[in-house]
């Protein structure tokens, strides 16, 4: 970071994610912000849109004389303007977040600009695109107010994604002065795409290789147009176009018709996360607590073998294809089935932490969860006596100890109680769904899990937790956050199909876990030729660019089976080289490539 210096003298970060978590936009604003204000210090902006249960948590209201005459003048808008820190983010940055309510009544007059100066066709748009573009209007607003107002010079604005965009496009209409750079981190078009087609990489190669671009009127038949033409424009108008990995500038080159300027890895604030030596403490704290779980969702049915078990998961959005979840599961019963025919004594613990449409936790799991707990508080209750009385015994020369000898009746009559509570469902099989889901006959999840014959019997080597919610310290069962619970596992499984960047192979190896990924993948292709220069890196890199799909499913089953025979210094000795290699993707060194993206646009401004 040291050799690259920030041209300009202002900076304003504006996404739909600041102080609004929605998805991965938000952790690269939110982890990045310390290098920003490294470089531009208090003249370091984030903008966003209000939105008032979000802002409870994540920002702190102030009140600021600079920008007050600013803030009247859009308010006779409509427009209201709240200025405060953006108090979750490490470096607690200035934070601007618009209040649109009342301006939302002139989206149609937005609607129609953007079609005679773009051509962005909004006929058939919904809210989910209305919203954004009021709001990213605001923005361009409140920008082109403050750069009169505040006389400012020197000025870079980065608009993140299609819902930002707007903003670009206001600037650019009135002929502002400040830069602007448009980070795309997935096309919608090809996002899209890439859910219905297996073939979307080779599409773009073959396309690329022989000149060509997509048709236009793909967007269309995917009724995504509005979104698709709005990303056109802006790749277009910016003054430095970016994105987050290779892989979507070849796709942003197909889609958009525009080849990236800079390209922008994403990064992690590694600081925060523990060292190895601590995951290594921790690990061992987290992995009882799930096998606590383990012990009371499967032990009520059957026997399982919880001697050094492998713990693995995925986890993302409910998208099938997009994040290979229909491949894991398919790999999942390949591994059970070879299991099975070995008659190998391992059990492997698949979770599945994709968040789905649910009801309320599983009442049978929660019971057999509770009666573990139970049983667990009573023997703690009961060891500080009974372990009193054996060293009494012992002290006193009787070396005949029977655990039997130092109960009471009543406590021997408890513990029957207790046990044959626990065991009331023994014989049966655990439910694959740790939740009770809205129309669980019609989810694609189970029935997948069905087809490929993981139904959690007691036979089964391959045991299925489907946990459809977020991971959280307060929930009734799991009780452990989402860095808590991968610290605790073996093995995080991401072989996506369609992934720009993927921050939860990072996320995982920064845990000290290993991870699987893929060289489609932004991070997979990131960390391709660090993986091919090391022994045992602890990141496996499954090939889906190239290999047929049940070919990578084979190839799959294999990765996790070697992962499942690993004895347990080679598992410490991968970890702790995936925990090495985490350091690439830190912020101290990729935010860099922000600065010169801002630099790039401040020469063309020039």
């Amino acid at each position: 970071m040291d050799d690259i210096s920030a041209k300009g003298e202002y900076l304003f970060e504006v996404s739909y994610e600041v102080a609004n978590k929605v998805g991965g936009i938000y952790t690269v604003i939110h982890s990045k912000s310390e290098q920003m204000a490294k470089h531009y210090g208090d003249k370091y902006y984030t903008i966003g849109i209000y939105n008032p249960d979000k802002a409870k948590v994540e920002f702190e209201e102030k009140e600021s004389k600079i920008l007050k005459p600013t803030f009247k003048k859009l308010k006779s808008m409509g427009i209201i303007c709240h200025f405060g820190t953006w108090t979750s983010a490490r470096a607690r940055p200035n934070c601007i977040l618009l209040d649109i309510d009342g301006y939302r009544d002139h989206l149609n007059d937005i609607k129609k600009e953007l079609w005679m100066n773009h051509k962005i066709d909004s006929l058939r748009s919904d809210s989910w695109f209305g919203d954004p573009v009021v709001w990213s209007y605001a923005a361009g607003i409140l920008l082109e107010n403050l750069e009169k107002d505040l006389r400012l010079k020197n000025v870079v604005a980065q608009f993140h994604e299609w819902m930002a965009g707007v903003a670009l496009l206001y600037l650019k209409s009135k002929k502002s002065k400040i830069a602007t750079v448009f980070t795309t981190h997935a096309t919608m078009l090809g996002r899209t795409m890439a859910s219905y087609s297996d073939n979307l990489i080779n599409e773009i190669e073959t396309g690329l290789n022989s000149g060509r671009v997509v048709d236009p009127k793909k967007a269309y038949e995917y009724n995504v147009e509005a979104k698709h033409q709005t990303e056109c424009a802006c790749a277009k108008a910016c003054d430095a176009f970016t994105t987050v990995s290779e892989t979507t500038g070849r796709e942003a080159e197909y889609i958009l018709s525009k080849k990236p300027d800079v390209i922008l890895p994403n990064g992690l604030n590694l600081g925060k996360y523990p060292s190895m030596e601590e995951c290594i403490y921790l690990h061992r704290k987290y992995k009882e607590k799930i096998m606590d779980f383990l012990s009371g969702y499967f032990k009520p049915y059957y026997e399982i073998n919880l001697k050094d078990p492998r713990i693995m998961f995925i986890s993302g959005r409910y998208e099938v294809r997009n994040k290979g979840i229909d491949m894991f599961i398919q790999s999942l019963g390949k591994l059970n089935n070879e299991l099975k025919e070995k008659k190998d004594n391992t059990d492997v613990f698949a979770f599945i932490l994709i968040p789905a449409n649910t009801k309320s936790e599983n009442h049978e799991v929660l019971e057999n969860i509770s009666l573990f707990s139970g049983i667990k508080e009573y023997v703690d209750d009961l060891s500080a006596d009974i372990s009193a009385n054996i060293v009494d015994s012992l002290t006193s020369g009787n070396t005949d100890i029977k655990l039997s000898n130092y109960l009471t009746e009543y406590q021997k009559i408890d513990i029957r109680k207790l046990a044959a509570s626990f065991k009331s469902r023994n014989g049966g099989s655990a439910p694959l769904c740790a939740f009770e889901l809205h129309n669980q006959d019609a989810d694609i999840i189970i029935r997948m899990l069905k087809e490929n014959n993981l139904l959690n019997r007691e036979e089964d080597k391959v045991k299925i937790i489907f946990y459809p919610v977020y991971l959280s310290n307060s929930d009734r069962m799991l009780s452990l956050s989402y860095n808590s619970f991968a610290i605790g596992c073996s093995l995080g499984v991401f072989p996506s199909l369609y992934e720009p960047w993927g921050y939860t192979p990072l996320e995982v190896i920064s845990n000290g876990a290993l991870t699987i990924t893929t060289d489609v993948s932004g991070y997979g292709k990131f960390m391709e030729k660090e993986v091919k220069t090391h022994i045992n890196p602890g990141i496996y890199i499954l090939n889906r660019s190239t290999k047929k799909y049940e070919e990578t499913t084979v190839d799959l089953k294999n990765m996790l089976l070697e992962v499942v025979k690993l004895d347990k210094s080679e598992m410490i000795s991968r970890k702790y080289h995936a925990k090495r290699l985490s350091k690439l993707a830190d912020w101290k060194n990729l935010a860099k490539n922000y600065i010169i993206a801002h630099n790039v646009a401040l020469k063309k401004v020039r």
